[in-house]
């Protein structure tokens, strides 16, 4: 049963709603990850991890916003369950960078799948699309990074990334050609999320 909201007396603050839309988002990933080992908050960490690691838990304070003292929790609690690898800073003796084990590789890759399987769902959803919506969500993201002094993301989303987007969904087309068998609907959406798990994974060159 949907519970009806209360009169309205004009929206509340743009913080409010990064904070209400953070904390539904949080909790969707839980139920989408609980199958896996990981949880939301795991997930992210892991996916910094994954991608820009090895990194020091400095940085990873400065990119998440977080307190020191709560990512080296975090970050304790990865390398409990043998998720966690660190290594000699050579930049800094006095500190070490951490990345993701073997292992942790591992248990991230399989929560991957379930992970884009939601935002496979959730895309169609989203008008125009994600792209120009992170944009907007960026920009938020840029000015609390400024006003706190917090580093820029270690990510961009740009309007080149819209453009091309939006030129694929108008022409229809598609990035990769194959010429076997036609494949059933179900093969076809494995194939649709390997292509976005190779899509998040670091790139090579």
């Amino acid at each position: 049963m949907v519970t009806a909201p209360p009169p309205s007396e004009g929206p509340m603050s743009l913080l409010f709603d990064v904070w209400l839309v953070a904390g539904i988002s949080s909790g969707y990933l839980d139920d989408v990850l609980a199958d896996t080992d990981l949880n939301g908050d795991d997930f992210g960490l892991y996916a910094l991890l994954h991608r820009f690691g090895p990194i020091t838990a400095t940085q990873l304070r400065r990119w998440t916003g977080l307190p020191l003292t709560t990512v080296s929790a975090q970050l304790r609690r990865v390398e409990r369950r043998g998720h966690l690898e660190r290594l000699a800073n050579p930049h800094d003796k006095r500190s070490h960078l951490v990345g993701l084990s073997a292992l942790g590789d591992k248990v991230y890759a399989d929560a991957t799948e379930p992970f884009l399987r939601a935002m496979h769902q959730l895309r169609p959803r989203f008008v125009p699309d994600t792209l120009r919506e992170r944009l907007v969500l960026q920009h938020i993201d840029t000015v609390l990074r400024d006003t706190t002094g917090l580093d820029p993301r270690p990510y961009q989303v740009t309007l080149d990334d819209v453009s091309t987007a939006a030129e694929h969904d108008r022409a229809g087309t598609q990035a990769l050609a194959y010429h076997g068998a036609p494949l059933s609907p179900s093969q076809e959406h494995q194939v649709r999320l390997y292509i976005d798990f190779i899509r998040s994974q670091q790139p090579t060159e």
